[in-house]
């Protein structure tokens, strides 16, 4: 009977440990979809940065350095050879602005952000980020 009962009592405790870890485990989420990226100046200072939160599809650009160009960002998919479809855009200007566009987009479509400085709604110095999903 003793042998029963510690056998029962493992299984039991053994069970509660695998429930326990895969609570614990990490999981995908709507946040690995995220993307950052940023343009540098010669000096390696950021002037602009863009990112898109896959949570919301909020895709956003800011202007970080004042040196009279503003930020552009653009989020596109079925990117090949540095052009793509364009989902949509965002841009500010001013040092310390930002701003966001929201417009959803479908749910696991893969993206990537087209960032640019822009100057008198000329777009320029473009780069591209790795590839995140909505």
């Amino acid at each position: 009977m003793t042998h029963k009962f510690k056998v029962a009592k493992f299984a039991a405790v053994g069970a509660l440990v695998v429930s326990a870890s895969l609570l614990s485990a990490p999981s995908a989420s709507a946040e690995d979809g995220n993307i950052k990226v940023s343009q540098w100046d010669p000096q390696g200072n950021i002037r602009v940065i863009a990112n898109f939160r896959s949570y919301g599809d909020e895709l956003a650009a800011c202007d970080v350095m004042a040196d009279g160009y503003g930020a552009w960002a653009g989020l596109y998919k079925n990117v090949y050879n540095g052009s793509g479809i364009f989902i949509k855009s965002v841009s500010a200007g001013g040092n310390g602005n930002c701003r966001t566009n929201t417009q959803n987009v479908a749910e696991g479509t893969v993206v990537w952000i087209k960032i640019c400085l822009r100057q008198n709604g000329i777009n320029f110095a473009c780069k591209w980020s790795h590839s995140g999903y909505a």
